[in-house]
């Protein structure tokens, strides 16, 4: 018996096994013998498999014709199987399959009528080299891409919905719905027809509504496709390309807003526009019936209906989603076809209810059945799920609080094993942040909470340990439904008063699919939905079951244009042009429309966009934004430079006044005005006040007064947190004052946790730098720089000195004790208080020939750090100069 556990006689077989396989034609002999799915195994003839090897190779034999003259199909197709049969070697290598029992012969050698039929061995060995190396059968393009990708990604095998569509999708011209569940490859697959699109010479544009999908698709397929010579970039909140880097781009990462954004700005990279991939499609169907004046400008389905509207008559489309009700509607609007696999995997699903100790579990298709004592309905679910030790567990809460309680309770009563390094590891640099504290505490008895209250960092950390089952508890909001799966072995949802989310089918669906496909199909799955209590939309447990588990599917219905979003659309035109007309901008806005599913859908939708624009024109026309001049109109040069800058023109001439006679502002007010932009107020907490004119525009009253009392509120707490976060205090303080800044004025959901920190001050950095280019554009040089350095405060809370200082870029290698980082600012503070003002004087400051010993232990001597520490800092911003020489020649 070897070390492995074969003994010599079986390692022999394999051997001789994995040789026969080596033979030229061996794969193909096999893949040809090979039936389909499902259908029965025959037995083929000579003539059968040289046919059959031809046909992998995309040269099928032409039809018999009477004419003695020969076609050049065949002629081809005679040479080709000439070649194939000549020299002996397709019957050397069947002979050598034969004895190697990846075949049987039937009939005696040398017959012309002998057949051959594939073995159980032969279909074993043909699964296990089809997972290596792909699909083979290059007849179809996206198949020989698939190869291609699947070398690169090293995938072992297809998921079964991949091999189908690989199967099913021949010609890839038309725009293509895509509908699989969650987990199964949707974005391998669209990886695909966007690598066939380079090779076209097509730009590709892949929009998703998270930026953790952004970061997903960064990390699995930019090195790949590097190596293929096509360069990605990324766009978003988190991450932020130059232009320059956008422009040459072949493949653009980004989230709708980005990308609506820019294209509204027609920012040049947005021009060329050969494919667009939009994942959650089902993002296009609206959370609110009707429009709601708190929350004016927030709802993503109009964005990214008018954004496919203005994109369906150049580009290419592809959508990636789970199912939704009247895909024919969407497959009509969008003149696309439809992938969607008949098969579909679902885990089995139980409702969980109680009665004083006694809880209730029944399957959803009534085939099981139980009653358990206990008063704690988590603990009876985990209870009936069995092998808890070896089964890996999403719970899902309706908040942030629910969601860290309960990971409290399960660390007391469930917790699992885990590694100090691994925590450690998991809370990283930004261990001294609240929320990073208190997921420490848990974490380290195995358990975790995650939501997106924890820094970046941590939830990225988080989710990758999740996919490598060494965290195997996690208790979530319904924001880790977003889009990506995991290898949960059952997911249980707590459905309670605080739980809004759930209230449609495909967003249950969405939170069900979490387990992923691939998972579901190896493992299996489990899915508990415990009712605790009523909610805002379900009374009852049978309520709550018959809406999420047995009502069809709600088809995608967006929500109503909204001001912001038709003032971009009536500047995207006119701001090219030296002149307009009215009525000519009001058709091309109602073509618009008409584009949209919105307006295939609502009855009126038309009648409203026109009144919308009517009050809107003659608003921007009283306020001076659109001057009327001999020929039609024109946009006034302050209106345009914001316009181009990032604004809407509704905010803009809001604040115009105020922009107009700024001259040298102090911080405090710099502060003000970044907070009296869209979005800032409509980060988290929510503090956005809809202007009358937007009021008046969608025919909405007022928000009521405890709305308005509560907004103006949380936008003195956000003041007060980033006043601090920009003199540098520590993020656990700046969190502490927001927290009593909010209880000493009343203000109710004030949480603002270090995920939410980051948020902000990330959208507070981009409007700033925003302001920046506006104020350059109108030849304020001064204030534009202000702006500039104040968005660099933002971004890494710091005071206006260091700011200045490129020190804040300096990267710090890994070594064996850490991974890469950017100096904190904690430590640029240090460095500038002791002299060192920028990434070149920590290299040069200390050069000095008339003293002894070497230019670094001087710079470690006087940098106020540790020795070890101050030399790789030394070290690394030698690295940069040399490279900014390098490129300077």
């Amino acid at each position: 018996m070897t070390k492995g556990g074969l003994d010599e006689s079986r390692l022999d077989l394999i051997r001789k096994q994995l040789k026969a396989l080596s033979n030229r034609y061996a794969v193909e002999i096999l893949q040809v013998l090979n039936p389909d799915a499902g259908e029965v195994i025959q037995s083929m003839g000579w003539d059968e498999i040289v046919e059959g090897m031809l046909h992998l190779k995309g040269i099928d034999k032409p039809p018999e014709r009477r004419s003695k003259e020969k076609t050049q199909k065949e002629v081809k197709y005679e040479s080709e199987r000439k070649s194939l049969v000549s020299g002996g070697t397709i019957y050397e290598s069947m002979t050598k399959m034969v004895k190697a029992g990846f075949v049987t012969a039937i009939g005696k050698r040398g017959k012309k009528n002998r057949q051959f039929v594939i073995t159980h061995d032969g279909r074993l060995a043909l699964a296990a080299l089809t997972g290596m190396i792909g699909p083979t059968r290059e007849d179809t393009e996206i198949q020989q891409t698939a190869k291609l990708l699947l070398r690169h990604k090293n995938f072992i095998r297809l998921l079964p919905a991949q091999d189908l569509f690989l199967r099913e999708i021949e010609d890839f011209s038309r725009n293509l719905v895509i509908q699989m569940p969650p987990g199964s490859g949707k974005t391998f697959l669209a990886m695909i027809l966007i690598l066939i699109s380079l090779q076209k010479g097509k730009r590709s544009f892949y929009l998703s509504p998270y930026t953790s999908l952004n970061g997903q698709v960064i990390d699995e397929y930019k090195d790949i496709f590097e190596d293929l010579e096509f360069s990605m970039v990324r766009q978003d909140g988190q991450s932020r390309a130059t232009e320059e880097q956008l422009d040459s781009a072949d493949i653009i990462v980004a989230t709708y807003e980005s990308f609506a954004s820019a294209f509204h700005e027609r920012k040049s990279w947005t021009n060329e526009i050969g494919l667009l991939v939009i994942d959650e499609l089902t993002e296009l169907d609206s959370p609110r019936e009707h429009a709601q004046a708190a929350f004016l400008g927030t709802d993503r389905s109009v964005n990214l209906d008018y954004l496919i509207a203005l994109l369906k008559p150049t580009a290419q489309i592809i959508t990636l989603s789970s199912r939704f009700g009247e895909t024919d509607e969407i497959a009509e609007w969008l003149d696309a076809d439809v992938f969607r696999p008949s098969v579909r995997l679902r885990p089995d699903e139980f409702i969980v209810t109680h009665d004083d100790d006694v809880v209730y579990i029944h399957s959803s298709d009534g085939t099981q059945s139980s009653t358990l004592e206990s008063d704690n309905m988590l603990r009876a679910v985990i209870d009936h799920l069995g092998d808890y030790d070896k089964k890996s567990v999403l719970i899902v809460a309706g908040s942030r609080n629910d969601a860290e309680y309960y990971t409290r309770r399960l660390a007391e009563s469930h917790p699992r094993e885990i590694s100090e390094k691994l925590v450690s590891q998991i809370i990283g640099e930004v261990a001294d942040m609240p929320v990073a504290q208190r997921l420490k505490k848990v974490l380290e008895k195995g358990i975790a909470f995650h939501h997106s209250g924890l820094h970046e960092s941590i939830r990225d950390k988080l989710e990758e340990n999740i996919k490598k089952k060494t965290v195997r508890t996690v208790v979530s909001t319904t924001g880790i439904t977003s889009g990506m799966s995991f290898p949960f072995d059952c997911v249980i949802i707590l459905f309670g008063s605080s739980m809004y989310y759930l209230e449609a089918r495909s967003r249950y669906m969405q939170v069900a699919g979490r387990i992923g496909e691939y998972h579901l199909a190896e493992h299996g799955g489990r899915v508990y939905i415990i009712f605790e209590s009523p909610t805002r939309s379900f009374e009852n447990a049978e309520q709550m079951e018959e809406q999420l588990l047995h009502r069809p599917l709600e088809p995608l219905r967006p929500g109503e244009l909204y001001p912001s979003l038709m003032a971009n659309l009536m500047t995207r035109s006119p701001i090219n042009k030296t002149e307009f007309q009215k009525r000519k901008l009001e058709e091309e806005l109602v073509e618009i429309a008409s584009r949209t599913l919105r307006c295939k859908t609502v009855e009126g939708c038309v009648d409203r966009i026109k009144r919308m624009f009517s009050i809107l024109f003659d608003w921007f026309v009283k306020n001076g934004a659109f001057v009327e001049i001999t020929e039609g109109y024109k946009i006034s040069e302050s209106a345009k430079h914001a316009v181009q800058s990032g604004f809407d023109l509704i905010q803009y001439v809001k604040i115009r006044d105020v922009l107009q006679a700024m001259d040298n502002p102090k911080e405090d007010e710099l502060v003000q005005l970044i907070l009296r932009f869209r979005l800032p107020q409509a980060m988290r907490p929510r503090s956005l006040i809809p202007t009358d004119i937007e009021l008046e525009a969608m025919d909405l009253d007022p928000p009521e007064e405890w709305y308005i009392n509560l907004a103006k509120g949380r936008a003195i707490v956000k003041q007060k947190v980033l006043e601090h976060w920009i003199r540098e205090n520590p993020v656990a303080d700046v969190l502490t004052l927001a927290k009593d800044t909010a209880k000493n004025l009343q203000v109710r959901g004030m949480n603002i946790d270090d995920g939410d920190l980051g948020t902000l001050v990330a959208f507070c950095s981009e409007t700033a730098n925003d302001l920046s280019s506006f104020f350059k554009e109108m030849g304020k040089d001064n204030l534009a720089e202000r702006l500039h350095i104040l968005s660099r405060q933002f971004r890494f809370g710091v005071k206006e000195d260091i700011a200045r200082t490129d020190m804040l870029e300096l990267i710090i290698p890994e070594n064996e004790t850490s991974i890469s980082r950017r100096l904190s600012r904690e430590e640029v503070r240090t460095l500038y208080e002791n002299g060192y003002h920028s990434i070149s004087e920590i290299v040069r400051k200390d050069i000095d020939p008339s003293k002894r010993g070497l230019a670094r232990d001087r710079f470690a001597k006087n940098s106020g750090f540790e020795t070890d520490f101050a030399k790789e800092i030394y070290k690394a911003a030698l690295s940069h100069v040399r490279a900014q020489m390098d490129r300077d020649d």
